[in-house]
Order: structure tokens, then C-alpha cells, then sequence
């Protein structure tokens, strides 16, 4: 499949107020010169991150400041999408929890549950709605995880709703053939963001990629319409290992890099 031609389009990306979100939506704009709309919570963030865009490489830029897990939020962000005739989209927005699985975390896991699978999809519906109408191809990536591609104990629920993303994003990319609507996941291992920052990791930032790096990636998977994408060759030896190894050991290897919470 051809490369999606992206140049001088809008692109949606939502989680754009700071780690992944955001340095993709500079990469999309640097590299590709694609006008971002970008989405998030922040105002000031998504202002500063539109100010850089606009000094930097002189391409336009929007913002929707919304949350994207109520329906007005929603509704706001495909109505943009279709008054722009946005070509592509990269759906980074979600959240994470960590800890041992508690019914006294019941809060967390609905916000986890909440974020990553119900809003997303209600989103995700409405925006191949809104493609599948427009006269040219589109694409669209789900930012996954490889937590979702093995069991990870204390991020179990996060691990849950990224397997879902990326079952989800396989199965659509084949009933989608044919419609000039790709779809399909990105699914990092660790990334060096404020999300990785709140996992208790014992080992600090070693082993993380770059944001900037890890979202070169992303928006090179979401040009060239990848149904399933992964980062970095340590990232598809793990992905690989967790094909290939028991189970059982592939949940305790992933264990490892947490500090066991007392």
C-alpha cells in the first residue's frame, strides 16, 4: 500500500497535551508538514505546543481542548474532524493505573476502563463514520502498548484495555478493505513520558525510548497504514517472545521492571 499523502492535510491526534501525543504532532508537522489538530484536557499545554508549531515550521494548527471520555467532548471532536476534512488521525489519548489489583482501586480501573475502551471506541465509531463518507483515503492509528500483547501484573487493567485496542484495530483493518479507510494499532514498549514516570519502575528510565524517537514510529506507521505496528527491535524481540514462550513465564518476565508493591 502506497504511503498516505499527508502534506498540507489535517491530521487529528488526541492526547496531544504532552509526551506521545505531543511530540507526534511535531513530528507530523516538521517531516510531513501536516497541519495537527491536536486534542487534550490542557489548555495551556496544547497553546504552547501550537505557538511551537507555528514558530518553528510555519504550518497551521487548531486545538480542541476537551475530554474526549464525555459525549459533548466527543461530539466536538468529530465535528472539527469533519468541517477540516481531516485525512488521518493517531489516537494516542489514554491512562494508565498501577498497583496491585484492589477492589479499593475500583475508581481507577472505571477511569482506565472509561478512557481506553468505551470512549475510544465511541470515538473511533464516529470517525471511520465521518472518513468512510469523504472522497479520499484516509488513516487512522490507535496508540496500544505491548502491555497489551502480554499479561502485566500491576498495570493488569491498562494491559486488559490495550489488548481490546489492538483486537479491535486487527479485526477493523480487514472488515475495512476496500473502503479507503486503513486501520490499525501502534504498540510501544515503555516510553520515556510522565505515564512511564507514575509506574514505579525500579530501574528509572533504562530501558525506555525516546518520546521523539518512539513517535517517529508512530506517525511513519500511520502514513504507510501498518495494521500493527511495533517500535524498536528490543520491542519485537519481547513482542516475539511473548509469542513463543509459555505464558506463565512471559507474566513474570514482565514483572520484573516493577517494584513489588507491600
Amino acid at each position: 500500500m502506497k504511503p498516505l499523502p499527508i502534506k498540507n492535510s489535517w491530521v487529528l491526534v488526541t492526547g496531544a497535551s504532552a509526551g506521545l501525543g505531543r511530540a507526534s504532532a511535531l513530528r507530523l508537522a516538521e517531516w510531513y508538514q501536516a497541519k495537527p489538530l491536536i486534542v487534550g484536557r490542557r489548555l495551556d499545554n496544547l497553546s504552547e505546543l501550537q505557538a511551537e508549531i507555528d514558530e518553528r515550521f510555519h504550518i497551521p494548527c487548531e486545538i480542541i481542548v476537551t475530554d474526549q471520555r464525555e459525549i459533548e467532548g466527543r461530539e466536538k471532536i468529530a465535528a472539527k474532524v469533519a468541517e477540516l476534512k481531516v485525512t488521518a488521525a493517531l489516537l494516542v489519548a489514554g491512562l494508565t493505573s498501577f498497583g496491585p489489583f484492589d477492589a479499593s482501586r475500583a475508581d481507577a480501573y472505571a477511569e482506565v476502563i472509561e478512557t481506553n475502551i468505551l470512549s475510544f471506541t465511541d470515538l473511533l465509531t464516529g470517525l471511520i463514520a465521518i472518513f468512510r463518507q469523504q472522497p479520499f483515503e484516509s488513516s487512522i492509528i490507535a496508540v496500544s502498548s505491548l502491555a497489551g500483547e502480554t499479561s502485566v501484573p500491576f498495570q493488569a487493567v491498562y494491559g486488559a484495555s490495550k489488548a481490546y485496542v489492538s483486537n479491535l484495530m486487527r479485526a477493523l483493518s480487514v472488515e475495512l478493505a476496500g473502503t479507503g479507510v486503513s486501520v490499525g494499532s501502534f504498540a510501544p514498549g515503555g516510553i520515556d513520558t510522565d505515564m512511564a514516570a507514575v509506574s514505579d519502575l525500579k530501574w528509572g528510565r533504562l530501558g525506555l525510548m525516546d518520546v521523539d524517537r518512539c513517535a517517529a514510529y508512530a506517525c511513519h506507521a500511520l502514513v504507510h497504514r501498518q495494521s500493527f505496528a511495533i517500535p524498536g527491535i528490543g520491542n519485537r524481540l519481547t513482542y516475539l517472545a511473548s509469542r513463543t514462550l509459555p505464558r506463565s513465564l512471559t507474566s513474570r518476565l514482565a514483572a520484573l521492571p516493577y517494584r513489588r508493591p507491600r
